[in-house]
């Protein structure tokens, strides 16, 4: 039987591992994880998933697997992305000041407040859905966080307490006293605004408010006390 007499059909070639078939050019990875991150600043953290993800894009399911094998990997590149953004503001906040101990320690105020002022549930995202995870990498996360944040104010006391603008303090109970103070901040908003009054410039005017009050509570807390006679 030659060519021309042979009707069966060749099989047809199989697909290459990559994008799924049909999904937008326009819809990649970083588009999701921006859409994540959306999210976490809205829901609670145990309410987004890769499907959650998939519904507020209008994308199929397959694209959100194809980038991420799981939840896990998903919410950590969110993690990531909304770290460097704190990191980022931080740096913006600290250039505007000098070197000081007492500038420093402004600049990570008021980074750590626009980040739970953003991300409100952030910390829960953290200290509740990271352990959760159960992988390495969530694991090593949680402790690259913990750790750099503490770093970062042993850093701030030592200096402060070479220039005697700052008093010695344990730095791991400064790290999340001011974590406390910027989260219950968004948290007990109801108890300062009533709903209608929320709107975008009064929040941000409020925001500003209670900062330099923090601000002005933990220096003043902290200056170096003259000894008693």
């Amino acid at each position: 039987m030659n060519a021309t007499t042979d009707k069966r059909k060749s099989p047809a070639p199989r697909r290459r591992i990559g994008r799924p078939a049909g999904i937008t050019q326009s819809v990649g990875r970083d588009a999701l994880i921006t859409k994540t991150c959306e999210l976490l600043a809205q829901w609670p953290a145990n309410e987004v998933t890769r499907a959650a993800v998939a519904r507020a894009m209008n994308v199929d399911p397959s694209l959100i697997r194809y980038y991420f094998r799981d939840r896990a990997a998903l919410l950590l590149a969110a993690i990531e992305k909304m770290t460097d953004q704190f990191l980022r503001v931080a740096e913006e906040e600290g250039a505007r000041g000098d070197d000081s101990a007492v500038s420093r320690l402004r600049a990570r105020l008021g980074a750590q407040l626009n980040l739970n002022s953003s991300y409100p549930f952030f910390h829960q995202l953290v200290v509740n859905e990271l352990p959760a995870l159960d992988t390495p990498v969530a694991s090593r996360l949680q402790r690259e966080l913990t750790k750099r944040g503490i770093d970062h104010y042993t850093d701030i006391v030592k200096a402060g307490v070479n220039e005697q603008s700052l008093r010695a303090v344990d730095p791991r109970f400064l790290f999340i006293a001011i974590i406390g103070m910027c989260d219950f901040f968004v948290s007990g908003m109801p108890m300062l605004l009533k709903p209608a009054e929320q709107q975008p410039r009064r929040l941000a005017a409020l925001r500003q408010q209670y900062l330099e009050f923090i601000c002005n509570l933990l220096l003043d807390g902290l200056r170096v006390r003259a000894p008693r006679s």
